[in-house]
């Protein structure tokens, strides 16, 4: 028996004198709302991902940290022909821009303060892929210019050779790395491949802005090379708020700690 109901997109898709197959409408509806599902979906988790990431790292233009850094090297000389230098740095989030393989986002960084070791990266960036965030040890490599990543990093990517620094949320125990290899020394890996796992967390750190919850992450590969420890300390909302890389034979050590945290203005 009819329904009374009037196939509307039948009606709509057919040249006038043609009469649609049965069911031809129906299947295009259904069509439609199967594409429709999927990208809210597909969109759905890629906010949610944001989400998340957003409610544990800072990425408002604005965001502004204060670090100070300190490095010591004996360069085989002996512990009595240290090489220690102190600075400071202001880091701001300047931008940011989406790219295929995610969120590009712009630091700024100056020397407010002393003398680095090195030259320090004016123009550093982090990428935001899904809920994981490349940043230092990640080595986002992207050009300025274009706000695109590079070739070599893309590819890295592609491969997996690369690592990111953070995946959310942290939870003790909780590991990730780059998918190609183990953090075992019987697997080849390439240099910038590692892994990462939360050792652990103290409910009230000292160290941190209000004394908040900080979450202690910790290397498990040999990425930074024999005898090297990475340590971070991060804290919800604020970001790292100290590491330390530490080379346990010839003395080499880099440590830096936050001094202050200005979240940007909310418009």
């Amino acid at each position: 028996a009819a329904s009374g109901r009037i196939n509307v997109s039948a009606a709509r898709s057919s040249p006038p004198g043609i009469t649609p197959p049965s069911g031809f409408g129906s299947r295009m509806a259904v069509m439609r709302f199967a594409r429709l599902y999927l990208t809210l979906i597909l969109t759905s988790g890629e906010v949610c991902a944001q989400d998340t990431l957003a409610n544990w790292f800072p990425v408002h233009v604005g965001d502004r940290w204060t670090y100070e850094y300190t490095t010591r090297d004996e360069h085989g000389e002996g512990r009595e022909h240290l090489e220690i230098h102190t600075w400071k740095t202001e880091e701001t989030i300047v931008g940011s821009w989406v790219v295929p393989e995610g969120t590009l986002v712009a630091r700024q960084v100056r020397v407010i303060e002393g003398s680095p070791r090195g030259r320090v990266d004016p123009n550093p960036a982090y990428l935001i892929r899904g809920d994981c965030l490349y940043a230092e040890y990640g080595e986002t490599g992207w050009d300025p210019q274009t706000h695109q990543l590079t070739a070599d990093f893309r590819k890295a990517l592609d491969v997996g050779y690369v690592s990111p620094d953070f995946c959310f949320p942290l939870a003790v125990r909780k590991k990730w790395g780059a998918p190609h290899g183990l953090p075992d020394w019987g697997v080849t890996r390439p240099e910038e491949a590692k892994d990462w796992e939360v050792a652990g967390v103290k409910a009230r750190d000292p160290s941190a802005p209000g004394g908040q919850k900080t979450f202690h992450v910790t290397s498990i590969s040999g990425y930074p090379g024999a005898g090297i420890t990475v340590d971070i300390w991060f804290t919800r909302s604020v970001g790292v708020i100290r590491e330390e890389a530490i080379h346990h034979g010839t003395i080499g050590e880099e440590r830096f700690r936050l001094l202050r945290f200005e979240p940007a203005a909310q418009r």
